[in-house]
């Protein structure tokens, strides 16, 4: 939305007969039925002989696989789609929020990452509900979804960390705040005030309604 370079990753079959081949492009889903999409550019196959005819299957199966993930800069706020992948580091909080045109009040979003539900609520065309990772929470990609719909609302990555830092979190987590029993306000408390003193960020996790923002 923000940047005027988009990119795709496509690579020729290896049964490919040399030759010029137009490149079509049309919206999401594809063109209608029997019809053709527009002709975007055209790309020329060369030709090659029988032993990189041979070995293409092999080089083909070696290449990395496409990462969908987009890279939007640090400072915009999240999500911007489901793909804008943020990374996060074990006990570390945030809101999510979102149009009450993509969100109800009392819709609730959930991921195995995170310590409770988030639970939307606000006012203003403006929804919000507050997520903490967990301190358990182990390397890798996660899915932020909407409960009751099968459908991927984000997606974030958890960092990895030490057992020292995973130890110092949890022995956060449990303390108490204010004299009072540690719930869930507590854990809040405790955790911003553990990864403040750590130099680890707050987010802000926004998302934007399609084609236009709140």
């Amino acid at each position: 939305m923000n940047d005027p370079v988009i990119s795709a990753v496509a690579t020729v079959a290896c049964d490919t007969p040399p030759g010029v081949y137009p490149v079509e492009r049309s919206g999401p889903g594809g063109p209608p039925k029997g019809a053709k999409g527009e002709i975007w550019v055209t790309v020329k196959v060369a030709d090659i002989d029988e032993s990189e005819r041979t070995a293409c299957p092999g080089k083909v199966a070696a290449l990395p696989p496409e990462q969908p993930e987009e890279r939007w800069p640090a400072g915009d706020s999240w999500p911007q789609s489901p793909w804008d992948v943020r990374t996060f580091r074990p006990g570390e909080k945030g809101t999510l929020t979102g149009s009450d045109a993509d969100l109800g009040y009392g819709d609730t979003l959930t991921s195995p990452g995170f310590t409770e539900e988030a639970v939307m609520s606000g006012a203003k065309a403006v929804l919000k509900g507050a997520v903490v990772v967990r301190c358990d929470a182990r390397p890798g990609l996660f899915e932020v979804r909407w409960v009751g719909r099968d459908e991927v609302w984000a997606r974030y990555r958890v960092a990895p960390i030490d057992e020292v830092a995973r130890r110092a979190c949890r022995d956060q987590a449990a303390k108490p705040a204010g004299g009072q029993p540690a719930g869930r306000g507590a854990w809040l408390v405790g955790a911003a005030a553990a990864l403040a003193a750590a130099g680890v960020g707050t987010y802000v996790l926004f998302r934007r309604r399609r084609g236009t923002s709140v």
